[in-house]
């Protein structure tokens, strides 16, 4: 049964853009669109988001198949994500985003790149759920044996009972929107898979003061 629903799914997915650069395709050849440079890059898009979809297909097969290939490396976790979150700073607009670790280091054997997916991942829909003027805060807490990443925004939150749910394969709360700005639906379910892949896990949770919390666990190195 969940094989066949995930076919379906995944074929309802491919078959929206790949409709949408059919019908602008043929529009310029009907000469209905004139074929100039505006056009073609709505193709492409359409192109893109496919490539997007078949590589976050890729990677969850080859997660499935345990044949996923981890770089691994002694990473020291607060100055790295520190560097990520100032990335993100100028795509949070007027959002406040904000990190605080409770030590100066954690030290974890991780692939930087995967880890930098998940945390990609959680980042981007935190500042996508956050409205104008609002925060997203993350802190990394933790002790000898692990260590917590939190993100947290202070947007609508996950809606009751889905709690779980949005790491399933093409969840979607809003399904027209999250389409529209070009997601696969996948990403939440990679991020899951990547996290138990290094040995950690990636839960989801309503804040007590609102919102959203993800929370990536992971197993520290000993000093």
């Amino acid at each position: 049964r969940q094989r066949r629903e995930l076919l379906a799914d995944v074929a309802h997915e491919l078959r929206t853009p790949l409709a949408v650069q059919r019908a602008q395709v043929e529009a310029m050849l009907d000469g209905v669109y004139p074929l100039d440079e505006g056009n073609l890059i709505r193709v492409l898009e359409q192109n893109e988001l496919l490539s997007r979809l078949v590589e976050d297909l890729r990677t969850l097969a080859l997660v499935d198949a345990g044949e996923l290939q981890l770089d691994k490396t002694q990473l020291e976790l607060v100055g790295w994500t520190r560097r990520l979150v100032e990335r993100f700073e100028p795509a949070a607009g007027n959002r406040r985003l904000s990190l605080q670790a409770d030590q100066a280091e954690f030290l974890v054997e991780a692939d930087p790149t995967r880890i930098e997916q998940i945390l990609n991942n959680l980042l981007s829909n935190a500042i996508r759920h956050t409205p104008e003027g609002g925060e997203i805060a993350v802190k990394i807490s933790g002790d000898a044996r692990e260590v917590f990443v939190e993100v947290r925004d202070s947007g609508e939150g996950i809606p009751p009972g889905e709690s779980k749910k949005i790491f399933d394969r093409f969840y979607r709360a809003q399904p027209s929107r999250s389409r529209a700005e070009g997601g696969s639906g996948l990403g939440l379910a990679i991020a899951r898979q990547l996290a138990l892949a290094h040995g950690g896990e990636l839960t989801a949770a309503n804040h007590p003061e609102g919102g959203a919390v993800f929370t990536l666990r992971m197993p520290v190195i000993d000093y």
